[in-house]
């Protein structure tokens, strides 16, 4: 194990436990280490106070989102891969330290956990995204000290419920507590603070005011699984219903500062359901690895991809590649205010999401109606927050919106290399 260096929020941590209370809630903006430093206190605190069978759990919203966030973070902490070490069972996602006691991670979407077996202490990660009957659950089978990480972004049961009881202790921390950020990260996060919901909520830890969310969404644990390779008689409904769907994909171009975005999407036109997957987040993609990223894919040629239409050369370039990418449509029956409609018209999908599309995620829990200067919503989206959600209304609204089945999108391409 690498020699560890500790930020304010775990002294602030390991201050708070003096006082024995039952909740220790740590509000704070991006980047102050809030789970990093909860996770390294407990680290250190089991090995000395625990005995053989003592359990503190680590849960969060979903897998996917453990799996970034605080087991990356806790295999940091470790200072090596955590596959492969004898203390680490990589089946449970659990590591046993040498006193017998266990450190488990698991997702509240597992119901045997959540309504399981008794546990010592409890640390629930982001738990403004779980639901307060969950966390109740969680609480009544844990004996002693009670974590919450989160950032505010809006009011919720944590403030309502947790920390208006006698018996928690409220951190507050920022990215000023954390002195290991480099020079550029700070700029980087001290440049929104012009977006002043933004810079309350991840700036400064305080809670924000998220209204004018413009899309609703729906969890869920994949994409529904086709039966295309099977007799029909051998199909289940939900593998008819899934070779039923309509399969499309929508490209977003960035590279150095903005990500490469893409998602794919299985569409229920009749019912208005879209189901999204997210396939590609990443800077620094030139059009032949995004190429490569689709053929690693295996997405096949004859599957509609709509790309950004203020990228002709880069929708080429891929279509050379052997793949129908289709420049999108951004125009709308209401000249003056074109993605106001389509967005307006996107609000009328019922929209799924995979649990592992955690960029897409954020991207819906962070996109609004931009305000003006007094708080009031405007008619436009704030730009940011879009890279993924720009993607998904090309898709949609170039093959379903007004314009569809008039031909404007059919184009030739090339043939596969």
């Amino acid at each position: 194990m690498s020699e560890m260096r500790f930020s304010q929020v775990y002294w602030k941590i390991m201050d708070a436990c003096l006082g024995r209370p039952r909740y220790i809630s740590n509000k704070g903006g991006t980047r102050s280490t809030k789970t990093y430093s909860t996770l390294q206190f407990l680290f250190l605190l089991i090995p000395i106070v625990d005995k053989a069978g003592d359990i503190t759990s680590v849960v969060s919203e979903s897998f996917p989102h453990l799996k970034k966030g605080a087991i990356r973070d806790f295999e940091n902490i470790v200072g090596h891969p955590l596959k492969g070490d004898s203390h680490w069972n990589e089946t449970d996602h659990t590591w046993t330290f040498d006193n017998g006691a266990k450190l488990e991670f698991f997702s509240v979407d597992n119901a045997a956990k959540v309504h399981g077996s008794q546990r010592k202490r409890l640390f629930v990660n982001e738990a403004n995204h779980i639901e307060y009957e969950i966390f109740r659950q969680l609480a009544v089978r844990t004996s002693s000290i009670i974590f919450i990480d989160y950032n505010p972004a809006s009011v919720c049961w944590i403030q309502q419920k947790v920390e208006c009881r006698d018996n928690c202790i409220l951190i507050r921390s920022t990215y000023k507590d954390n002195p290991f950020l480099s020079a550029e990260q700070v700029a980087e996060i001290e440049s929104n603070k012009d977006d002043a919901n933004w810079w309350k909520v991840y700036g400064q830890g305080i809670e924000g005011t998220l209204d004018g969310l413009i899309y609703d969404f729906e969890q869920i644990d994949h994409l529904p699984p086709k039966g295309a390779d099977k007799p029909e008689i051998e199909k289940t409904d939900e593998e008819k219903y899934a070779d039923s769907l309509i399969e499309i994909h929508g490209l977003d171009f960035g590279f150095t500062n903005d990500p490469t975005a893409r998602v794919k999407i299985l569409v229920d036109h009749k019912r208005k359901h879209l189901y999204v997957q997210e396939k590609c987040y990443k800077t620094h993609m030139q059009n032949k690895h995004i190429v490569d990223d689709l053929r690693s894919e295996g997405v096949g040629s004859n599957i509609e991809i709509f790309a950004d239409c203020a990228e002709p050369k880069s929708i080429k370039d891929i279509q050379d590649g052997g793949f129908r990418v289709i420049a999108c449509d951004k125009d709308a029956p209401v000249k003056s205010d074109k993605l106001k409609f389509q967005l307006q018209w996107m609000q009328g999908w019922k929209l799924f999401v995979t649990k592992d599309s955690l960029n897409l995620i954020e991207e819906l829990r962070n996109y609004t109606w931009a305000k003006d200067k007094d708080g009031n919503l405007l008619n436009q989206p704030i730009d940011k927050w879009n890279h993924l959600l720009d993607a998904m209304r090309y898709a949609v609204w170039t093959r379903f919106g007004e314009k569809a089945g008039q031909g404007k999108y059919n184009v030739s391409f090339g043939r596969r290399r």
